[in-house]
Parts: structure tokens; sequence; C-alpha cells
């Protein structure tokens, strides 16, 4: 019984340090990425103008509009600048001291990111959306 709770304890011990937990995080700003502010702006301008006339021909200018926009935000194409690093306390902390505890310059880590080869592009996933990386 106690081997059992003495091997149980080392092998949480082990996970618990062997996870990244203090490590930071990757963030996405979408208000920097101009392709999803042009598709909310899209949105705000089908509703108004869905409210405007219901003649033959703004019908068929709606459902034109409706079907460009979906093409729109088929593919998401952000740059780099939509991504920010947050990093933990612990990091900043320990990584923002040089060699004799004097102030040295914050880097962060590189964005980790997927290659789409169709595209050419690297790629994050955001909320389940693909978001491609563009500079």
């Amino acid at each position: 019984m106690l081997k059992k709770a003495a091997l149980g304890l080392l092998g949480a011990g082990m996970v618990l340090l062997s996870a990244p937990a203090f490590a930071g995080e990757w963030k996405f700003n979408p208000r920097a990425c101009p392709d999803l502010v042009e598709d909310r702006y899209d949105r705000r301008e089908d509703r108004r103008d869905a409210r405007v006339d219901y003649g033959r021909r703004d019908r068929v200018e709606d459902r034109f509009d409706r079907r460009e926009n979906r093409r729109d935000r088929a593919v998401t194409i952000c740059p780099a600048r939509a991504f920010y690093y947050e990093p933990s306390r612990r990091e900043l902390r320990h990584n923002g001291r040089g060699r004799h505890g004097a102030r040295s310059a914050y880097r962060a880590p590189a964005l980790a990111t997927g290659y789409d080869r169709r595209l050419r592009m690297g790629y994050r996933y955001v909320n389940g959306r693909k978001i491609y990386i563009r500079g």
C-alpha cells in the first residue's frame, strides 16, 4: 500500500515538474487584423441594407453581397502583428535579468504555426478557425 502511494506521488511530481506550467502564451487581437475588421463592417452593412428595400434588384444585390462575404470569410489572412505574446510573471521575473542580475531586453519565443502548402502560408487555429499569417 505504501509503495503504491509513493509511486503515485512520484509520478504526479514528475508530471507537474515536467509540464510547462509557467510558460506564457500567444494571444490573438482580432482588431489588429484588417481582414476580420472588413468582415465585421460587411456584416453591419448587410444588416443595414437588408432593412432598406425589398425590390427585385435589391434582393439580387443582397444575394450577391452575401455570396461575396461568404467567399471573403472562407480564408482569413492576418499580419503577424495581430498576434502578441503575453509572458507569465515567472518568465518576466527570471528572463528579464542578464548574467549578473542586470536588466536585459526580454525576447518572446517564436510564434509556433502550421504550414499550408496550397496557400504557402503559415497558419494558427484561433477558436476553431484557421487564421493564416502573413509577414
